[in-house]
């Protein structure tokens, strides 16, 4: 999906550079004037900080306290088999650890487990604070297992092909951080979407993309801002 979105805005005549690191954000008198990368320097007056787990860091370079961290989830993924769920299932441990660290601390994250077309099947996920490790881990997996198996023991026999890891970028109260920042003048934030954020990607787009474009958007409403924080 996220390779979708960016062929669509290079067709729109967005310009896309990967592999290039953001190293610092200049401004002048309060605004933002340009973001410098290892690769040069591109003048700008706006910048929208989307960098998901790594948006606090983007936020240190104009001296902004964002209180966005990462939280590792993982997944495994097993063979493909012929049809066993219809739809995706989730516990309400699942839902509630992502409001409530300690749940997940304590190991009881519950799951989320779902089976893709080609039969494989995606069984997660951990919530976990162990800063940028993106690895996966024995305890993680076995966590995993275990907690769907209690629910769906006709899977035990289906073999594990992978497991994987993520970061996502968590926030106190479970929800993003979308608009504008009073403090620096140009600087948008459109990141802390925890799980949610391939989900909430498009109307976070379509609303920022409103906000850009006509100064304002009805949707973002401003206990979704930074300023709720300080």
């Amino acid at each position: 999906m996220t390779v979708g979105f960016l062929h669509s805005a290079q067709q729109k005549g967005a310009a896309i550079f990967t592999h290039t690191r953001v190293q610092a954000i200049e401004l002048d008198h309060g605004r933002v004037a340009a973001v410098v990368t290892h690769k040069g320097k591109m003048e700008t007056r706006l910048v929208i900080n989307a960098a998901g787990a790594f948006a606090a860091e983007i936020g240190a370079m104009v001296n902004l306290t964002i209180p966005i961290k990462p939280r590792r989830g993982q997944i495994l993924v097993t063979e493909a088999v012929p049809p066993l769920l219809k739809c995706c299932l989730l516990s309400a441990k699942y839902i509630a650890a992502k409001f409530d660290p300690k749940i997940a601390g304590d190991g009881e994250a519950g799951f989320a487990v779902e089976q893709t077309a080609s039969g494989n099947i995606l069984i997660g996920s951990t919530r976990e604070f162990v800063g940028f490790k993106k690895h996966n881990s024995y305890d993680g997996i076995h966590t995993i297992a275990n907690n769907v198996l209690r629910v769906l023991p006709g899977i035990k026999n289906v073999r594990m092909i992978r497991a994987f890891a993520g970061l996502r970028p968590y926030t106190p109260e479970g929800l993003p951080i979308l608009g504008k920042v009073e403090a620096i003048d140009g600087f948008i934030m459109a990141a802390g979407h925890e799980g949610d954020g391939i989900t909430l990607a498009p109307i976070t787009g379509e609303m920022i993309a409103e906000l850009v474009s006509t100064g304002s958007a009805p949707l973002l409403c401003d206990d979704l801002r930074l300023e709720r924080f300080i």
